[in-house]
């Protein structure tokens, strides 16, 4: 009996995988920007005023007792971004040392499918002395007094209406692009955002990982709890005298259902995490047959096979997630090696240290101390119209009372929902931002949109899920949604500006016409998914069609 053993022309296979790797290079050569970034121009504007690192990130390196930076602690940093190597970063002088700088060379690391990260560009961040940063701050401020209102009583809760009343009055459709209500505040910009339950049904649904039943109950923390509300506390941390990571005051599991729930949930979470819940609930909906009609198998031209390896459920559920990790190293070229720009935490502290008197020369009106007007700019009008300052003194006065800390009269310090404040890692763009957006994209030309069949909402407790009965749901809106979700949840939490996420303001400058100023991370992640959707696509054997989706900027895609 003879066995038949087909013969496989394996020089031609070389030649056609070394086509396809000689395309895939061409793609990314041809994106890779070699213009130097857009910056802000902060960094060098405050070295010249005498105040270095001033607006810039410094958490982790030496400071000193009013919690400004030592200079030559900022310019080794600088000096070890700028050689870009291992042994230049070992010569970092960092402050208190029990906190390290967060993977700064992951900036520089280079990556084989879609665009390489350092040849992506974004807009400048906002400068420190803006409105825009300035009225950024007050939401971020609101949301922290807001923390623990249940999203479904927004519509009733007097603090709401009072946030939206400040934010309103100070610009804020004109920084972002909406006037904030009840159905609206603290959500996206994008289409769907602003339909249904605050978060998003990939945040909610029950599913099956594999032959796990999994319910998204997570531990929250204890209700009323801030951190870094007083001066010590906050330089000790910043300086990297003390590492308070992991030592969360987790009191039971639930549903999210409030902005201190939604905070603890991006807390501890891995970038693939939404990505793999998001596959795994959409394939749980409809199995492959949600899968874009660009799939053969999906619009008929496949009919004696099944998909799995490739365009099947190994498959749909590794893309999204490994355009998550990729993402990250997008974010990390821009936060180290070009905008380096400060957190939120930070500066809130910039207003402290003027209302303790140790910057300006008149203490008892520091709003109007001519120091202020310099360093602030055009954000000094914005703290001198909000109202939100005096609830925050009020507010951190009840936290460090009530834990014991210093500054019992309380302090405009930004009240910080982890022990630990933010990461030692930059701001802009955000990490989360970055790679929820490339995760969600991918999961958005994979999957056809359609509506979204049997929405939940949370009960008020949190320990179950009841049928959402409002307006229609569809997939991609809620895609869109848990691209805001995960992003603006770290801002819940004080960890990001909203521009660190997406900024799609109306009142666009001269030089950008349209959809507004195209900061953030969610457009950062989304061009990156739309690269590597394109390399990944042409190693398919299969003949695929056209994937198409609406992007974050309202435009069709088309890969």
């Amino acid at each position: 009996m003879t066995t038949y053993q087909p013969e496989r022309d394996f020089h031609l296979r070389k030649k056609q995988a070394a086509e396809i790797r000689a395309l895939t290079y061409q793609d990314a050569s041809n994106e890779f920007s070699t213009a130097q970034p857009a910056v802000n121009g902060d960094e060098e504007k405050f070295k010249q005023l005498g105040y270095p690192g001033f607006a810039s990130f410094t958490k982790a390196l030496s400071h000193n007792n009013n919690g400004l930076v030592q200079e030559q602690s900022f310019t080794s940093l600088l000096s070890a971004i700028q050689a870009g190597t291992q042994e230049a970063f070992e010569r970092v002088q960092l402050g208190g040392g029990d906190r390290l700088l967060a993977n700064p060379l992951n900036a520089y690391s280079f990556q084989l499918i879609g665009n390489d990260s350092n040849g992506a560009r974004m807009a400048a961040a906002p400068t420190f002395s803006s409105r825009n940063s300035a009225v950024d701050l007050v939401e971020r401020y609101w949301m922290a007094l807001c923390r623990d209102v249940p999203f479904d009583e927004y519509d009733s809760n007097s603090v709401i209406a009072d946030a939206c009343q400040d934010l309103n009055g100070l610009g804020f459709e004109q920084e972002f692009g909406f006037e904030c209500t009840p159905q609206n505040i603290f959500r996206g910009p994008y289409a769907g955002c602003d339909v249904g339950p605050h978060v998003s049904q990939f945040l909610l649904q029950d599913f099956n990982f594999g032959n796990q039943p999994i319910q998204q109950r997570q531990r929250y923390p204890r209700e009323g709890l801030d951190y870094l509300t007083d001066f010590d506390s906050w330089s000790e941390v910043n300086n990297g005298n003390v590492d308070p990571t992991n030592t969360d005051d987790l009191v039971g599991e639930r549903r999210i259902i409030s902005l201190r729930d939604a905070g603890q949930w991006v807390h501890i979470d891995l970038p693939y995490q939404s990505a793999l819940w998001s596959t795994l609930i959409l394939l749980g909906l409809s199995g492959t047959r949600g899968l874009s009609d660009a799939s053969p198998y999906v619009n008929g031209n496949i009919t004696t096979a099944g998909p799995f390896g490739s365009l099947g459920e190994p498959d749909v559920t590794i893309q999204p997630a490994l355009a998550a990790v990729y993402g990250l190293k997008h974010a990390w070229f821009q936060k180290w090696c070009v905008h380096r720009r400060l957190r939120p935490e930070v500066y809130a502290h910039r207003l402290e240290l003027f209302r303790r008197g140790v910057l300006g020369s008149t203490p008892s009106d520091p709003l109007n101390d001519g120091l202020f007007n310099q360093l602030f700019g055009a954000g000094a009008d914005v703290w001198r119209q909000s109202q939100v300052l005096e609830r925050i003194l009020e507010h951190n006065q009840m936290q460090n009372q009530m834990n014991f800390r210093s500054d019992p009269d309380g302090s405009w310090l930004l009240p910080i929902a982890f022990p630990e404040g933010s990461p030692t890692h930059p701001a802009y763009p955000g990490g989360h931002s970055v790679f929820i957006a490339a995760a969600a994209t991918t999961a958005k030309a994979l999957f056809q949109d359609a509506p979204f069949r049997n929405p939940v909402i949370p009960t008020s407790d949190g320990k179950g899920l009841r049928p959402y009965t409002g307006t229609d749901l569809t997939i991609h809106g809620e895609l869109n949604k848990l691209i805001a979700n995960i992003t603006l949840f770290r801002d819940g939490a004080g960890m990001h500006w909203r521009t660190d996420g997406t900024a799609f303001g109306r009142n666009t400058p001269p030089d950008r016409e349209g959809l507004g100023i195209e900061t953030g991370g969610n457009l950062l992640g989304e061009k990156l998914a739309i690269s590597m959707i394109r390399d990944t696509k042409r190693t398919y054997r299969e003949e695929l069609g056209t994937f198409e989706f609406q992007g974050l900027s309202g435009a069709p895609v088309q890969i």
